[in-house]
């Protein structure tokens, strides 16, 4: 047995793994700033305005179809468009739904294919995964994506450096309602996003329960009008995190140019230090302080 070989060949191993696992460290305060994401939208001092501030509102996990007409209902009433990150199976699932949402003006982003933790995926699957999620929502919607998500706010080296390829800018979020867990209300979630929300935050809510507590969307949207109400009252107008009414719709079949520095167009800002929690563990779980929601069942 060759000890010194068995030695590099693990000790390259574990490199690699640490490596792959990196820029998960985006959604932890010591990593923010060497993994920097978009967690704000251009607030009013960054617009230079003295007109009402900014908030993104952002939708993860649909669309499944009864939870989207419910949303797209309430936020017509609200005036108020946000950022639908979908995931590829949901619309593979129900396009007819996903296409409603563009077609309501909304903005449509990427939140994968399947919903499960980058750091389950190795780099070979998560950029076949992120190519189908870009192959079906584009085809299935004709909108262009410009804005990505991975599940559970964990990125690893694969879905971080081809987001970038895709020309896809990576977000995350700054306030969240936590809406997913069984425990939820619609004023405890109320309660969570407006604890704190400042200026250009990001919010994070979820449109579907396929991976989270049954019934958690609807006491989402039971909140939705609270929330929406709230922030107006604070002078924070919600919207989308780019411009959903200036996007370019494209072809079936079409994809976006790649940029390779990952940079999108639109009016989202970088952050390194205002999301209010930690990243999930491997299996999907949240580490203290919480980063993303855990999902039904087991990943694989």
């Amino acid at each position: 047995m060759n000890v010194p070989r068995v030695r590099l060949a693990t000790a390259t191993a574990a490199a690699l793994t640490v490596g792959h696992a990196l820029p998960a460290l985006a959604a932890v305060p010591g990593g923010r700033s060497i993994f920097r994401t978009t967690r704000r939208v251009g607030g009013r001092g960054d617009v230079g305005g003295d007109g009402p501030g900014r908030v993104g509102l952002t939708f993860d996990d649909g669309p499944e179809t009864d939870a989207v007409d419910a949303f797209l209902e309430a936020l017509r009433e609200l005036d108020v468009l946000a950022t639908f990150f979908v995931v590829g199976e949901q619309v593979r699932r129900s396009p007819d739904a996903a296409r409603r949402i563009v077609e309501a003006g909304h903005e449509i982003a990427c939140h994968g294919y399947r919903h499960l933790n980058h750091l389950r995926l190795t780099p070979p699957a998560t950029i076949r995964d992120l190519r189908a999620a870009r192959d079906t929502i584009t085809g299935e919607t004709g909108a262009e994506i410009r804005h990505f998500r991975p599940p559970y706010g964990v990125f690893n080296a694969a879905s971080w450096v081809t987001a970038a390829r895709f020309g896809w800018e990576r977000v995350l979020w700054a306030r969240w309602g936590r809406d997913w867990e069984e425990s939820a209300t619609p004023e405890r979630i109320r309660q969570c996003v407006m604890s704190g929300v400042r200026d250009g935050d990001i919010i994070l809510l979820h449109d579907a329960e396929a991976y989270s507590s049954s019934g958690s969307w609807r006491r989402t949207l039971g909140a939705l009008e609270p929330i929406v109400s709230e922030l107006r009252e604070r002078g924070f107008e919600p919207g989308p995190v780019g411009s959903a009414r200036s996007r370019r719709l494209v072809s079936p079949n079409e994809h976006p140019q790649t940029d390779p520095d990952g940079a999108a167009p639109g009016s989202a800002t970088s952050d390194a230090a205002t999301a209010d929690g930690a990243a999930p563990n491997a299996s999907g779980g949240r580490l203290a302080g919480g980063g993303g929601h855990t999902a039904k069942g087991t990943t694989s």
